[in-house]
């Protein structure tokens, strides 16, 4: 039988609470809402929406974002391919008392046309598909499912920086005996970097997991974004509004609808 492609594999209970929550920077939980909201408040300074307008958070994760966005007055759709993600933030909104719209489905799939105001795509959770037509099937779909003049934010990783600092491995010790190990590997012909990573807690089973990006440049991105109908406005090189460039871990992009 053909194995799950790794994006259908990966996210799930030992990416959430031992990959993530380990690793690559370790976060207490109160560390990290600090730092959700941060982004939050820089993601709806960039779009500039008034209360109540539409937005869809694609790869939403288990809610990081969407539910501080909707905490806003915004009204929300987070969309993800992990049913464990997904009752994850369900569960999360619950408590936090917002209500949002929660889609259990693949990226590729965006619901409805001409629907947001706002379609937001971060954490790197962009070309994980298998080629660059899927890729921009995706852009694609976010074109028709914004509304005229309707903006798309995105935030991936540099490819230029990455390049810059790139190593082929990376061994973290976590404490209580536990430790992380990263192997990489750049396909240059395909574009591609391809992780492994290891955990090994003190007394307990070693756990694996594997995922493969492509990294495009912002030209490439750029090209992309156009095809599909979207107009480049802005970018940034992370969160923290500096501007963007090669030394630049983070590539930040604001798109509109043409």
């Amino acid at each position: 039988m053909a194995r799950k492609p790794w994006y259908k594999a990966l996210f799930e209970r030992d990416y959430h609470d031992t990959f993530y929550r380990a690793g690559p920077v370790p976060r207490s939980v109160e560390e990290e809402a600090e730092r959700a909201a941060g982004q939050v408040d820089f993601i709806a300074k960039c779009l500039e929406l008034p209360e109540g307008a539409r937005v869809l958070d694609l790869c939403c994760g288990w809610g990081r974002l969407s539910i501080p966005l909707a905490q806003r007055g915004y009204r929300v759709t987070g969309l993800d391919l992990s049913k464990y993600h997904i009752r994850l933030a369900k569960k999360a909104a619950k408590l936090a008392d917002v209500d949002i719209e929660w889609v259990n489905a693949d990226m590729r799939k965006v619901p409805g046309r001409a629907r947001y105001d706002a379609v937001m795509n971060c954490f790197t959770s962009f070309a994980y598909l298998e080629t660059e037509a899927e890729d921009q099937r995706v852009l694609d779909g976010i074109r028709r499912a914004l509304k005229p003049g309707g903006v798309f934010f995105i935030d991936t990783m540099n490819h230029d920086w990455l390049m810059s600092v790139f190593q082929v491995s990376e061994f973290r010790e976590l404490g209580n005996g536990a430790f992380m190990m990263e192997r990489r590997a750049y396909d240059i012909e395909a574009g591609r970097t391809n992780v492994d990573w290891f955990y090994q807690p003190k007394n307990g089973k070693r756990l694996h997991g594997f995922h493969s990006l492509r990294l495009y440049t912002f030209t490439e991105l750029s090209a992309m974004l156009s095809k599909a109908g979207l107009t480049v406005v802005k970018t940034w090189g992370g969160f923290d509004g500096q501007p963007f460039s090669m030394r630049s871990p983070r590539m930040v992009v604001l798109a509109e609808r043409t």
